[in-house]
Protein backbone atom coordinates (compact mmCIF):
# COMPACT_ATOMS: atom_id res chain seq x y z
CA UNK A 1 0.00 0.00 0.00
CA UNK A 2 2.51 2.58 1.07
CA UNK A 3 4.48 1.47 -2.27
CA UNK A 4 1.12 2.64 -3.89
CA UNK A 5 1.01 5.91 -2.39
CA UNK A 6 4.53 6.85 -2.62
CA UNK A 7 4.06 5.64 -6.71
CA UNK A 8 1.33 7.87 -7.06
CA UNK A 9 2.91 10.92 -5.35
CA UNK A 10 6.04 10.80 -7.52
CA UNK A 11 3.66 10.56 -10.33
CA UNK A 12 2.08 13.65 -9.16
CA UNK A 13 4.71 15.43 -8.56
CA UNK A 14 6.69 14.62 -11.98
CA UNK A 15 3.50 15.20 -14.21
CA UNK A 16 3.03 18.81 -12.55
CA UNK A 17 6.80 19.66 -12.98
CA UNK A 18 6.44 18.31 -16.67
CA UNK A 19 3.84 20.78 -17.53
CA UNK A 20 6.15 23.54 -16.57
CA UNK A 21 7.89 25.06 -19.85
CA UNK A 22 11.41 25.96 -20.12
CA UNK A 23 13.78 27.63 -22.02
CA UNK A 24 17.33 28.66 -21.65
CA UNK A 25 18.44 32.04 -21.71
CA UNK A 26 21.06 33.56 -22.21
CA UNK A 27 21.97 36.17 -19.45
CA UNK A 28 25.07 38.59 -19.17
CA UNK A 29 26.09 40.52 -16.40
CA UNK A 30 27.56 43.75 -17.99
CA UNK A 31 27.73 45.78 -14.74
CA UNK A 32 30.31 43.35 -13.66
CA UNK A 33 32.76 43.94 -16.24
CA UNK A 34 31.56 47.63 -16.52
CA UNK A 35 32.74 47.91 -13.27
CA UNK A 36 35.83 45.70 -13.00
CA UNK A 37 37.72 48.31 -15.56
CA UNK A 38 40.70 50.82 -14.38
CA UNK A 39 43.59 52.70 -15.78
CA UNK A 40 45.40 49.40 -16.53
CA UNK A 41 42.66 47.30 -18.01
CA UNK A 42 40.03 49.29 -19.77
CA UNK A 43 41.30 49.66 -23.10
CA UNK A 44 41.61 45.32 -23.10
CA UNK A 45 38.07 45.17 -21.12
CA UNK A 46 36.60 47.80 -23.37
CA UNK A 47 37.49 46.21 -26.54
CA UNK A 48 35.91 43.43 -25.70
CA UNK A 49 32.76 44.57 -25.35
CA UNK A 50 31.11 44.32 -28.46
CA UNK A 51 32.43 40.53 -28.40
CA UNK A 52 31.10 39.47 -24.81
CA UNK A 53 27.68 41.28 -25.45
CA UNK A 54 27.32 41.84 -28.66
CA UNK A 55 24.59 44.91 -29.49
CA UNK A 56 23.64 45.72 -25.49
CA UNK A 57 27.41 47.62 -25.44
CA UNK A 58 26.17 49.94 -28.61
CA UNK A 59 22.88 50.44 -26.51
CA UNK A 60 24.95 51.61 -23.81
CA UNK A 61 27.35 53.74 -25.49
CA UNK A 62 24.42 55.47 -27.59
CA UNK A 63 21.69 55.80 -25.02
CA UNK A 64 22.90 54.92 -21.43
CA UNK A 65 26.78 56.58 -21.10
CA UNK A 66 26.63 58.10 -24.90
CA UNK A 67 29.96 58.24 -25.79
CA UNK A 68 28.63 60.72 -29.10
CA UNK A 69 31.70 62.19 -30.78
CA UNK A 70 34.42 61.17 -28.17
CA UNK A 71 37.58 59.43 -29.53
CA UNK A 72 38.10 55.76 -28.19
CA UNK A 73 40.73 57.03 -25.27
CA UNK A 74 38.20 59.79 -24.36
CA UNK A 75 35.40 57.50 -23.83
CA UNK A 76 37.42 55.31 -21.49
CA UNK A 77 38.16 58.12 -19.77
CA UNK A 78 34.73 58.80 -19.70
CA UNK A 79 33.88 55.53 -18.47
CA UNK A 80 36.33 55.72 -15.38
CA UNK A 81 35.11 58.92 -14.22
CA UNK A 82 31.69 57.09 -14.09
CA UNK A 83 32.60 54.23 -12.46
CA UNK A 84 35.27 55.86 -9.90
CA UNK A 85 32.69 58.02 -8.95
CA UNK A 86 32.47 57.64 -5.28
CA UNK A 87 28.53 58.25 -5.09
CA UNK A 88 27.97 55.52 -8.25
CA UNK A 89 30.66 53.43 -7.02
CA UNK A 90 28.93 53.29 -3.64
CA UNK A 91 25.17 52.37 -5.46
CA UNK A 92 26.69 49.95 -7.27
CA UNK A 93 28.40 48.15 -4.83
CA UNK A 94 24.94 47.79 -3.20
CA UNK A 95 23.54 46.33 -6.32
CA UNK A 96 26.17 43.93 -6.65
CA UNK A 97 25.55 42.57 -3.01
CA UNK A 98 21.93 42.21 -3.71
CA UNK A 99 22.30 40.45 -7.03
CA UNK A 100 25.35 38.25 -6.55
CA UNK A 101 23.24 35.85 -7.39
CA UNK A 102 20.90 36.28 -10.03
CA UNK A 103 20.25 32.47 -10.83
CA UNK A 104 16.82 32.63 -8.83
CA UNK A 105 15.33 35.34 -11.26
CA UNK A 106 16.93 33.76 -13.93
CA UNK A 107 15.24 30.64 -13.23
CA UNK A 108 11.49 32.22 -13.04
CA UNK A 109 12.41 34.07 -16.45
CA UNK A 110 13.80 30.79 -18.10
CA UNK A 111 10.31 29.59 -17.18
CA UNK A 112 7.73 32.18 -17.45
CA UNK A 113 9.84 32.89 -21.71
CA UNK A 114 9.36 29.05 -21.76
CA UNK A 115 5.51 29.38 -21.40
CA UNK A 116 5.41 32.86 -23.78
CA UNK A 117 7.26 30.27 -26.48
CA UNK A 118 4.30 28.02 -26.29
CA UNK A 119 1.71 30.75 -26.31
CA UNK A 120 3.76 32.46 -29.20
CA UNK A 121 5.93 30.29 -30.81
CA UNK A 122 6.68 32.44 -34.00
CA UNK A 123 8.20 35.13 -31.75
CA UNK A 124 11.70 35.58 -30.46
CA UNK A 125 13.00 34.51 -27.06
CA UNK A 126 15.47 37.38 -25.82
CA UNK A 127 18.82 37.47 -24.22
CA UNK A 128 19.10 39.38 -21.05
CA UNK A 129 21.14 41.63 -20.11
CA UNK A 130 21.79 42.67 -16.62
CA UNK A 131 23.61 46.45 -15.99
CA UNK A 132 24.19 49.59 -14.12
CA UNK A 133 23.10 52.77 -15.76
CA UNK A 134 22.59 55.50 -13.08
CA UNK A 135 19.43 55.45 -12.38
CA UNK A 136 17.44 55.85 -15.11
CA UNK A 137 15.50 53.19 -17.00
CA UNK A 138 14.20 49.80 -15.42
CA UNK A 139 13.68 47.67 -18.15
CA UNK A 140 14.42 48.38 -21.82
CA UNK A 141 14.84 46.16 -24.89
CA UNK A 142 16.58 46.70 -27.99
CA UNK A 143 17.70 44.34 -31.64
CA UNK A 144 15.14 41.44 -29.54
CA UNK A 145 16.83 41.83 -26.40
CA UNK A 146 16.44 42.94 -22.72
CA UNK A 147 18.27 45.01 -20.55
CA UNK A 148 17.75 45.06 -16.81
CA UNK A 149 18.93 47.91 -14.84
CA UNK A 150 19.60 46.66 -11.56
CA UNK A 151 20.14 49.73 -9.72
CA UNK A 152 16.35 50.31 -10.29
CA UNK A 153 15.56 47.23 -8.20
CA UNK A 154 17.37 47.98 -4.93
CA UNK A 155 14.14 47.78 -2.89
CA UNK A 156 11.79 50.44 -1.41
CA UNK A 157 13.65 51.28 1.77
CA UNK A 158 16.89 51.78 -0.50
CA UNK A 159 18.43 55.53 0.77
CA UNK A 160 19.36 56.33 -3.02
CA UNK A 161 15.69 56.36 -3.31
CA UNK A 162 15.08 58.52 -0.72
CA UNK A 163 18.38 60.84 -1.81
CA UNK A 164 16.40 61.00 -5.25
CA UNK A 165 13.56 62.13 -3.58
CA UNK A 166 11.20 59.54 -4.97
CA UNK A 167 7.24 59.12 -3.65
CA UNK A 168 6.65 56.34 -1.87
CA UNK A 169 4.41 54.59 -4.82
CA UNK A 170 7.73 54.95 -6.67
CA UNK A 171 9.45 53.38 -4.22
CA UNK A 172 7.35 50.50 -3.74
CA UNK A 173 8.01 49.61 -7.75
CA UNK A 174 11.51 49.34 -7.20
CA UNK A 175 11.39 45.70 -5.28
CA UNK A 176 13.65 43.19 -6.68
CA UNK A 177 10.61 40.61 -6.21
CA UNK A 178 9.18 42.84 -9.46
CA UNK A 179 12.04 42.10 -12.17
CA UNK A 180 10.43 40.10 -13.59
CA UNK A 181 6.65 40.90 -14.25
CA UNK A 182 7.85 43.99 -15.30
CA UNK A 183 10.72 42.20 -17.81
CA UNK A 184 7.11 40.42 -19.23
CA UNK A 185 5.18 43.63 -19.44
CA UNK A 186 8.21 45.36 -21.31
CA UNK A 187 8.57 42.58 -23.29
CA UNK A 188 4.63 42.04 -23.86
CA UNK A 189 4.50 45.85 -25.16
CA UNK A 190 7.44 45.29 -27.71
CA UNK A 191 5.50 43.12 -29.68
CA UNK A 192 2.00 43.92 -29.26
CA UNK A 193 1.49 47.49 -28.56
CA UNK A 194 0.68 48.06 -31.51
CA UNK A 195 -2.22 46.54 -30.97
CA UNK A 196 -3.98 49.31 -28.78
CA UNK A 197 -7.13 50.24 -30.38
CA UNK A 198 -7.39 53.64 -29.86
CA UNK A 199 -6.61 56.52 -27.22
CA UNK A 200 -10.55 55.98 -25.74
CA UNK A 201 -10.47 54.75 -22.28
CA UNK A 202 -12.05 51.12 -22.87
CA UNK A 203 -8.92 50.71 -25.99
CA UNK A 204 -6.23 50.99 -22.96
CA UNK A 205 -8.12 48.90 -20.67
CA UNK A 206 -8.18 46.11 -22.57
CA UNK A 207 -4.99 46.00 -23.85
CA UNK A 208 -3.75 46.54 -20.48
CA UNK A 209 -5.52 43.49 -19.76
CA UNK A 210 -4.20 41.88 -22.16
CA UNK A 211 -0.92 42.27 -20.98
CA UNK A 212 -1.19 40.76 -17.55
CA UNK A 213 -3.76 38.16 -19.16
CA UNK A 214 -0.37 37.35 -20.50
CA UNK A 215 2.00 38.31 -17.34
CA UNK A 216 -0.71 35.49 -15.41
CA UNK A 217 0.24 33.06 -18.18
CA UNK A 218 4.04 33.45 -17.77
CA UNK A 219 3.99 33.78 -14.69
CA UNK A 220 1.54 31.02 -12.96
CA UNK A 221 3.11 30.63 -9.36
CA UNK A 222 3.70 34.25 -8.71
CA UNK A 223 0.53 36.05 -6.89
CA UNK A 224 -1.63 38.23 -8.54
CA UNK A 225 -0.42 41.42 -6.04
CA UNK A 226 3.30 40.85 -7.68
CA UNK A 227 1.76 40.47 -11.46
CA UNK A 228 -0.03 43.56 -10.82
CA UNK A 229 3.27 44.54 -8.51
CA UNK A 230 0.32 46.10 -6.27
CA UNK A 231 0.50 45.52 -2.24
CA UNK A 232 -2.03 42.58 -1.18
CA UNK A 233 -3.77 45.32 0.68
CA UNK A 234 -4.53 46.92 -2.44
CA UNK A 235 -5.34 43.53 -4.26
CA UNK A 236 -7.27 42.54 -1.98
CA UNK A 237 -9.53 46.09 -2.12
CA UNK A 238 -9.27 46.10 -6.12
CA UNK A 239 -10.67 42.65 -6.33
CA UNK A 240 -13.16 43.20 -3.80
CA UNK A 241 -14.37 46.75 -4.99
CA UNK A 242 -14.73 45.41 -9.15
CA UNK A 243 -18.21 46.48 -9.89
CA UNK A 244 -17.54 49.41 -7.80
CA UNK A 245 -14.64 50.31 -10.16
CA UNK A 246 -16.79 49.11 -12.98
CA UNK A 247 -19.49 51.66 -11.87
CA UNK A 248 -17.33 54.49 -11.82
CA UNK A 249 -16.26 54.09 -15.22
CA UNK A 250 -19.14 54.12 -16.79
CA UNK A 251 -21.41 56.45 -14.51
CA UNK A 252 -18.47 59.19 -14.90
CA UNK A 253 -18.56 58.64 -18.92
CA UNK A 254 -15.16 57.98 -18.96
CA UNK A 255 -15.42 54.30 -20.91
CA UNK A 256 -15.40 55.84 -24.28
CA UNK A 257 -13.63 59.19 -23.15
CA UNK A 258 -10.02 60.11 -25.01
CA UNK A 259 -9.07 62.72 -22.97
CA UNK A 260 -6.52 61.10 -21.17
CA UNK A 261 -6.21 63.39 -18.04
CA UNK A 262 -9.54 61.93 -16.73
CA UNK A 263 -8.82 58.94 -16.41
CA UNK A 264 -4.45 58.36 -16.63
CA UNK A 265 -4.31 57.77 -13.05
CA UNK A 266 -6.28 54.39 -13.62
CA UNK A 267 -3.44 52.91 -16.37
CA UNK A 268 -0.57 55.30 -15.34
CA UNK A 269 1.25 55.23 -11.64
CA UNK A 270 0.01 57.43 -9.31
CA UNK A 271 -0.28 57.76 -5.48
CA UNK A 272 -3.96 56.40 -6.09
CA UNK A 273 -6.45 56.09 -8.60
CA UNK A 274 -8.30 59.70 -8.92
CA UNK A 275 -11.35 60.16 -7.84
CA UNK A 276 -11.44 56.38 -6.04
CA UNK A 277 -10.70 56.27 -2.48
CA UNK A 278 -7.49 56.28 -0.85
CA UNK A 279 -7.62 52.63 -1.23
CA UNK A 280 -7.50 52.18 -4.76
CA UNK A 281 -4.29 51.81 -6.15
CA UNK A 282 -3.67 53.78 -9.11
CA UNK A 283 -3.49 51.23 -12.52
CA UNK A 284 -7.14 49.51 -11.05
CA UNK A 285 -7.90 49.82 -14.83
CA UNK A 286 -4.73 46.83 -15.53
CA UNK A 287 -7.26 45.00 -13.42
CA UNK A 288 -10.80 45.53 -14.73
CA UNK A 289 -8.99 45.19 -18.40
CA UNK A 290 -7.63 41.66 -17.01
CA UNK A 291 -11.07 40.81 -15.85
CA UNK A 292 -12.72 41.71 -19.28
CA UNK A 293 -9.77 39.58 -21.08
CA UNK A 294 -10.32 36.79 -19.53
CA UNK A 295 -14.36 36.61 -19.44
CA UNK A 296 -13.39 37.01 -23.09
CA UNK A 297 -10.93 34.23 -23.27
CA UNK A 298 -13.87 32.22 -21.33
CA UNK A 299 -17.03 32.64 -23.21
CA UNK A 300 -14.56 32.52 -26.99
CA UNK A 301 -12.84 29.91 -28.96
CA UNK A 302 -9.58 31.79 -29.45
CA UNK A 303 -6.45 31.59 -29.08
CA UNK A 304 -4.16 33.99 -27.21
CA UNK A 305 -2.00 35.45 -30.19
CA UNK A 306 -5.38 36.33 -31.81
CA UNK A 307 -7.03 37.54 -29.05
CA UNK A 308 -4.13 40.03 -28.82
CA UNK A 309 -4.60 41.14 -31.97
CA UNK A 310 -7.81 42.54 -32.40
CA UNK A 311 -8.21 46.01 -31.88
CA UNK A 312 -11.87 46.59 -32.13
CA UNK A 313 -12.81 47.57 -28.48
CA UNK A 314 -16.48 47.69 -28.45
CA UNK A 315 -16.94 44.33 -30.45
CA UNK A 316 -14.30 43.28 -27.83
CA UNK A 317 -16.33 43.96 -24.64
CA UNK A 318 -19.49 42.82 -26.37
CA UNK A 319 -18.36 40.01 -26.76
CA UNK A 320 -16.44 39.17 -23.69
CA UNK A 321 -19.99 39.20 -21.99
CA UNK A 322 -18.09 41.18 -19.00
CA UNK A 323 -20.43 42.54 -16.03
CA UNK A 324 -19.25 42.50 -12.62
CA UNK A 325 -21.95 42.24 -10.46
CA UNK A 326 -20.60 42.31 -6.73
Amino acid sequence: MNRIVLFLTVTLLFSCTSDKQKVDLKVNRFEQSLFAINNDNVEALAGKWDADFETFNNYFATYILPKGNLTDTQYYHKLLAFTHNNDIREAYDSAALLFADFSEIEEELEFAFGQFSVDFPSYPIPEITTYFGGFNYAVVTYNNNIAINLEYFLGKNSKYYFLYGDPIYVRFQKQKKFIVSNVAEVWINEHFQQYIGGRDLLSQLIYKGKVIYCIDKMLPESTMEDKFRFSKAQMDWTEESESSIWQYIVHEDLLFSKNEQQFRTFINYAPFAKGMPPEAPARVGYYIGYRMVSEYMNNNEIDIEDMMKLTDSREFLKQSKYKPTK
